[in-house]
């Protein structure tokens, strides 16, 4: 039975997390519900905004901007793994009303 790896921080409202598998999107913690953390982006990945920042001639697609979008993440997801998030800073809350502009 493999080992289940947890992380070392505690998910708290106001915490800012790194998306590791969508690299360079962060979010941050707005409340927690039962087994679930409700998060709002901050920054797209990387991958979303080279592709947003581009013309639109070029790109042929539609790209979604999800800078201040609110989602649902289950906890277990707050942990060093493939799919999970890397703990940034515990003093982030004031960043989410400063989301930048679309």
């Amino acid at each position: 039975m493999p080992k289940k790896i947890f992380s070392i921080y505690a998910v708290t409202p106001g915490s800012i997390w790194a998306d590791l598998y969508a690299h360079g999107r962060t979010v941050v913690v707005e409340a927690i519900d039962g087994t679930h953390a409700i998060c709002t982006t901050l920054t797209n990945s990387h991958e979303v905004q080279r592709v947003i920042d581009l013309p639109r001639e070029i790109t042929r697609s539609n790209p979604r901007d999800m800078r201040g979008t609110t989602h649902r993440i289950s906890l277990d997801r707050f942990r060093p793994i493939h799919k999970g998030f890397e703990f940034v800073t515990a003093t982030g809350a004031h960043l989410s009303s400063q989301l930048t502009t679309r």
